[in-house]
Parts: C-alpha cells; structure tokens; sequence
C-alpha cells in the first residue's frame, strides 16, 4: 500500500504541477508560447480593414462639370478650324485653298464652284481652265453688273500675281460648271481638276454647301475675301 500511495502522490503531484503550469506559473517554454499563441483569439487586424470613402468634393465636381461643358462647346470650333486649315492643296507655287460648290435643286443642271488661289511671291501664274467628271462642261467665268443687271461672261484666264490672292467667289471670278451629271447634294465632295499655265493641273475636292451658301463650312464669305481682292469685274 505505501507503494500504491506513493504511486498516487507522484499522480497527483504531476496534475499540480501540470494545473500550475498551465496558470502561468512556470516559466513560458517556446512550445508553449506557439501553443497559447495558435489558441489565443487574435482581435480584428485593422489594417486590413476597407478605407472610409471620403465624400466627393463639391467644388471639384462643378469644376469637372464646366471644364466639359468647355470642351463641348470649342471641340466643335476647333474642329470647323483644322478642317478648314488642312483643306488647302499646293503644287509648283500655287495653292488652292477651301474650294467649294452649292447644292443644286432637282432639275438644275448648272453649279458655280469657289476658291481661294495663292501664288508664291516671284512665282505668278495664271488659272486657265478647270474641269470635272460630273459635268459635262467647265468655264472660266466673271461676274459683273451692267445697268443693274447682273451678268455672266467667260474669261479665258485668271491672273494671280505673284504673292497674291485672288478668290473665286459669288457675284464675282468661279468656275462655271454646266450640263451636270447628277445633282451637287449637300455634304458630297465636287472632284475638280484646275489648270494653271505654270503650275500644271492640280486636283482637290471641294465641298458641297447648301443652297444659298456664301462660303464653306458655314462661313459667311469664302476665306481671303477681306484680305485681298477678288478679281470680280463690278460696275
């Protein structure tokens, strides 16, 4: 029996020693430590959490608002500008600059076409004759006012001095197309072909205008007409 009691205490000795430890008592082994530290419940990692999303800035959204207005409002401008500026065709000296035609009514089978035309200082040349594959005819003509009559003739050529600009234009020097193929429609392009005496021929595709039109691309007038003259024989 001492034996068997002593079995016992050695028992029990080890269940305190044990509680003990697991109270904290006995010094904190690595073993333990990863144990208590896989069975600890760990609070929420907060640096993980989702960022508050800040409330937009009202300044910067009407800010945002007005530069796109902005942006609608010049983009189409901007655009009419480039057009314009890249609708210039240049060859030997000559340029030829924002040519156009009006839209013809049904029935109608002639059409005036109109353009700007520089030549290079020291370079003059002169426009001789003009041609396209939808009319049947092209004339050189002027335009004049006799006794409060307008009236029409062919020219044989048109001087452009060199350095100047000379503009065809309505109520004054264009080219006359005559037996029309088909109707000018509105926001086709007009193959013509013009004929310089130095230059040579040089090929450009004017645009197609309503009727009525003054100038291309909605303007009032075609481009040149303040700066220089535009050859018109008026009386």
């Amino acid at each position: 029996m001492p034996g068997a009691l002593g079995e016992r205490g050695h028992i029990e000795s080890f269940r305190v020693v044990a509680q003990v430890s697991l109270a904290g008592h006995e010094p904190m082994t690595p073993a333990r430590r990863s144990l208590e530290n896989v069975m600890r419940p760990h609070p929420k990692n907060t640096s993980l959490r989702r960022p508050s999303q800040a409330k937009p800035d009202a300044s910067a959204h009407k800010a945002r608002r007005l530069i796109g207005y902005a942006i609608r409002l010049i983009a189409p401008c901007l655009i009419a500008i480039g057009a314009a500026a890249a609708h210039e065709y240049t060859s030997n000296g000559v340029t030829v600059a924002h040519p156009w035609a009006r839209a013809t009514p049904g029935g109608v089978r002639t059409a005036g076409a109109y353009l700007q035309v520089r030549a290079t200082p020291g370079r003059g040349d002169r426009l001789i004759a003009a041609r396209s594959p939808v009319a049947g005819a092209a004339e050189l003509h002027a335009h004049s006012m006799e006794g409060g009559i307008a009236k029409m003739r062919r020219v044989d050529g048109i001087p452009i001095a060199g350095g100047s600009v000379v503009v065809l234009e309505p109520g004054a020097y264009h080219v006359m197309l005559m037996d029309l193929k088909q109707p000018l429609k509105e926001g086709d392009l007009l193959p013509l072909t013009l004929v310089f005496e130095k230059a040579g021929e040089i090929s450009v595709d004017a645009t197609v205008e309503p009727i009525g039109a003054m100038g291309p691309r909605g303007l009032d007038a075609q481009p040149g007409h303040a700066a220089e003259s535009s050859g018109a024989h008026k009386h």
